[in-house]
């Protein structure tokens, strides 16, 4: 079961989501009555955003969090929005019946997955996404490819943090590969001719998105148990560990500092 544990800087990432960011490859495929399922949903920005898009359908969100499910809940509220639900389920089991939904969709999700059976974990979530997508309809998935980040400047403790994720996810049977997805997708059992392909860039470098993010990802470093674990597993050092947070601030500072990556977006037909 892909238990994923978000903490308060993860919720903050997430909430900064929207489809018409976020999802904006997925947007021309939505009509008014289309149902939606938003796997891995978090806080549930981009879900009722989709929501929002499909006045006549419906947009569901799953994540395996319930602090999270919570707090897509609250902020549904908030936002008056009816046609869209909110409920904990396991990408590796969905809890709904085959053909259920008209698109299908994950944002970052599939790189969480170990994997199993020879297979990678993408693999896996995407066979489920499919079962549950009706025929005729679209699982899109968007995901990073870690082996892309640019960042500058060179500042020893930030490219040790972005190596040694690297090094985690492997060491954790997970893949965050997001240029493989048509490879995972037709392992999956679509059809190569109904997979398309592109890629969304992300980049942080003025004032305001680089303060943000450098402080975000010194929290996520800070507060995170793979960072304990990898210090008791020998991958870093304690010195190591704890210059890792004060890097990235250090990073945030600098007037010319750049951050980009590259995610990789497919969009499968069944």
């Amino acid at each position: 079961m892909d238990m994923r544990v978000y903490n308060p800087a993860m919720i903050a990432t997430y909430c900064r989501r929207t489809a018409a960011v976020n999802s904006a490859y997925i947007l021309p495929l939505l009509q008014t009555d289309m149902r939606i399922l938003d796997v891995g949903c978090g806080p549930g920005t981009i879900t009722l955003d989709l929501a929002a898009r499909v006045p006549k359908g419906s947009a569901t969100g799953v994540d395996t969090s319930s602090d999270a499910i919570e707090t897509a809940r609250e902020l549904c509220k908030q936002r008056g929005t009816t046609n869209a639900s909110f409920s904990v389920g396991d990408v590796n089991r969905l809890p709904f019946d085959d053909n259920s939904f008209d698109v299908v969709h994950a944002h970052q999700v599939l790189g969480h997955l170990p994997g199993k059976q020879g297979d990678p974990g993408p693999v896996w979530g995407l066979k489920e996404m499919r079962r549950v997508c009706k025929p005729g309809g679209f699982v899109c998935a968007r995901e990073v490819e870690w082996s892309s980040v640019v960042v500058y400047p060179h500042i020893q403790g930030v490219n040790e943090s972005i190596a040694l994720m690297e090094k985690l996810a492997s060491n954790a049977g997970r893949i965050m590969a997001g240029g493989r997805g048509k490879e995972f997708a037709r392992r999956a059992g679509f059809n190569p001719e109904g997979i398309s392909a592109s890629a969304a860039s992300v980049t942080y470098t003025n004032t305001a998105d680089r303060k943000w993010w450098g402080e975000n990802m010194a929290s996520r470093i800070e507060s995170s148990s793979d960072l304990k674990k990898a210090v008791e597993i020998g991958f870093v050092t304690k010195d190591e560990a704890v210059r890792m947070p004060e890097a990235w601030r250090s990073w945030a500072t600098a007037d010319d500092a750049f951050y980009s990556v590259i995610d990789g977006q497919i969009i499968c037909t069944k």
